[in-house]
């Protein structure tokens, strides 16, 4: 996908745009198209590297905080639990995550790998965060949301900058160095080093949760002539992350636990635009990681192609289509926790998607289009949207959208096997009980049909809003369902096994608002704040002897609440503040929580800036989430101060 850079946040300074420009700021990943946010039929929120560098976030996850209908939870000093419109967990396996279209969302567990996506947060360009459904386009996965992290070309990062992050939590020294080599090839070579500390538990222990992480890389951007661009680039990191778990088998002792990867993934993408009218991009990636815990490996290989097209038909449609293969190849070891059989699985997708935008008058459109995929899990998988945009005026824009979106099964949901718990026998004559997890070959896809319905408007020259309103309905969501229980000889000793078998058991329905607003009070003073209700019900499809209809407890809060304010000072100076606000997680037994983070920033000159944080102000430190196989650590308060030079 040709990635048009968000330009005017890259040289221009944020407080001197009219709002009316930050409404018409282009976006990309809603239709594989550029247009503008005002235009645009669908959830959407653009994260710009200034946002970025002034929200003081030393982490992806931590830059995504604040977003409406986002949740971000940290787990622990190296984990997170990130989702969209519901659904939380440490691996949300119903939002898709790409970097400059390159998906990250791991088909092992289902989710992302928050801490193996450490990057330089300065060579963002933006971050594109689609609330809704995004299978239309995107394809499986992409179920509540999509989240595109788009880097800067080579041509804006020119020239050495080096930056050096320290403080009472984290330490981070990252350099970078950009050049041309003819007039038409730019590139930047880039490396990054990381610690993070040891957090504390709820008994004031250190949680061994320290994290270590150092990542390298390139990018090249080239032009052939006027309308044939490519670009390469390529990343390399290896870390560890430390965990505290409850990973003996028959006992619940906790196991100091170091986690080792390492990944690597080369990009090639190539435009070409044949007329105004006619466009092509193929692109074509590799992706590798691996995962070593407990002294077993888990590895998995992806290589991905993909070609579209953009024309224009008759002057009223807008015509994208593509086709794409993904092929995955796994060699996944196994323990006493986890074991997957068969070891080794290759598996394939075949795709085409086409969407058409169509004119319908000069202030209507209307979008209808679809992705039919066919996977190695479930077969085929049809995944349609229709989107009707009215702009009523320059100033205001309605929309509404309905979507079926799709979650297919992953190696963890069908070829494996997890020992969840043990209970102990006081009785020598009975046998402890193990409690497993089977995985099921025969699953459905999990899926959603969504209707959203939103409103834009710059109701005047110093104020935006956006808001959004959807209905999500669940089918086949996936649960466990007891199937039976005996007696097992292995692993030793000998005990009771209560099998759960993973089944498509339930359904769900889910119903919010998300607003923000952005208000720039002064030319020097802006102001944006957001608010999500969120609410979720489910019930088991089919009811047995010892089942009741229940509502599930929530992951996610049903409220969420942000405001920031960034205020340009005298003398080059710059004063940031952030506060949240979440509530309380029932499932978690989390409280609800206020947070607050300021930044002080000082550019004595345009090639240097210090700056110094402080985050969590309000508390000491505080829970956010929990994990079944990690104990529980607290988020402590913690400051840094940083350095960013360049020549």
């Amino acid at each position: 996908m040709l990635l048009t850079p968000l330009s005017v946040f890259a040289s221009t300074d944020v407080y001197s745009l009219d709002l009316e420009q930050l409404m018409n700021v282009e976006v990309t990943t809603v239709s594989k198209k550029s247009q503008t946010l005002m235009k645009t039929a669908a959830a959407v929120h653009v994260i710009s590297n200034d946002d970025i560098r002034r929200s003081g976030a030393t982490s992806l996850p931590e830059v995504l905080r604040g977003v409406p209908g986002v949740q971000v939870a940290q787990v622990d000093a190296n984990k997170w639990a990130v989702s969209i419109r519901g659904f939380n967990d440490r691996f949300a396996n119903k939002l898709l995550v790409m970097v400059d279209g390159r998906s990250v969302y791991t088909p092992l567990l289902t989710g992302v790998f928050w801490n193996m996506q450490d990057m330089l947060l300065e060579d963002i360009d933006r971050i594109e965060v689609i609330r809704g459904p995004g299978g239309a386009v995107w394809g499986a996965n992409a179920v509540n949301g999509v989240i595109n992290i788009i880097t800067k070309s080579a041509d804006q990062t020119q020239g050495t900058q080096i930056t050096f992050l320290g403080g009472s939590q984290e330490k981070n020294l990252s350099a970078r160095y950009g050049a041309k080599l003819n007039d038409q090839t730019s590139f930047r070579l880039f490396a990054k080093g990381k610690h993070v500390e040891n957090f504390y538990d709820t008994q004031q222990y250190q949680a061994n949760d320290q994290w270590r992480n150092f990542l390298t890389g390139f990018r090249v951007d080239s032009e052939f002539d006027a309308n044939n661009q490519w670009m390469l680039q390529g990343n390399y990191k290896v870390g560890t992350a430390d965990q505290l778990g409850i990973t003996e088998f028959l006992s619940r002792n906790a196991i100091a636990n170091q986690i080792d990867y390492q990944s690597g993934d080369i990009l090639f993408r190539w435009t070409n635009q044949q007329s105004e009218n006619n466009k092509w991009r193929f692109q074509a990636y590799y992706d590798y990681f691996s995962r070593n815990s407990l002294n077993v490996t888990h590895e998995v290989n992806t290589l991905d192609l993909d070609i579209q097209n953009q024309l224009k038909l008759l002057d009223k449609h807008d015509v994208v289509w593509g086709l794409g293969y993904r092929a995955v190849f796994d060699n996944l070891e196994s323990s006493y926790i986890f074991t997957f059989d068969p070891k080794q699985r290759y598996t394939r997708t075949f795709s085409a998607f086409v969407q058409d935008d169509i004119q319908l008058a000069e202030s209507v459109r209307f979008t209808l289009g679809s992705k039919i995929e066919h996977n190695s899990y479930t077969g085929f998988e049809f995944q349609p949207n229709a989107r009707l945009l009215w702009e009523i005026n320059e100033r205001n824009s309605v929309w509404t959208a309905a979507s079926r979106a799709v979650r297919i099964p992953s190696r963890s949901d069908t070829d494996v096997r997890v020992n969840l718990e043990t209970i102990p026998s006081r009785n020598p004559f009975i046998p402890p009980t193990l409690i497993s997890a089977f995985g099921n070959k025969n699953l459905n896809s999990e899926k959603v049909y969504a209707f959203e319905l939103g409103y834009r408007s710059q109701l005047m020259q110093t104020f935006t809003l956006d808001t959004a309103l959807f209905y999500n309905y669940y089918d086949d969501l996936v649960d466990f369902d007891v199937s039976f229980a005996g007696i097992e000889q292995q692993p030793v000793p000998v005990h009771l096994l209560v099998a759960n078998t993973f089944a498509n058991r339930m359904t769900a329905s889910t119903y919010g608002a998300e607003i923000i607003t952005k208000w720039q009070v002064t030319n020097f003073w802006q102001i944006t704040s957001s608010y999500s209700w969120f609410k979720l019900d489910a019930q088991l499809k089919t009811v047995g002897f010892t089942d009741t209809l229940f509502s599930k407890e929530n992951s996610d809060p049903n409220h969420q609440f942000s405001v920031r304010s960034n205020i340009q000072l005298p003398y080059n100076l710059e004063f940031n503040s952030m506060f949240y606000y979440t509530d309380r997680l029932r499932a978690h037994n989390v409280s609800d929580q206020a947070r607050l983070d300021l930044r002080l920033a000082w550019s004595p000159t345009p090639d240097l800036e210090l700056s110094v944080v402080a985050q969590n102000i309000t508390n000491k430190q505080h829970q956010e989430f929990t994990a079944n196989d990690v104990f529980h650590s607290e988020i402590p308060r913690s400051v840094y101060g940083r350095i960013m030079l360049k020549f």
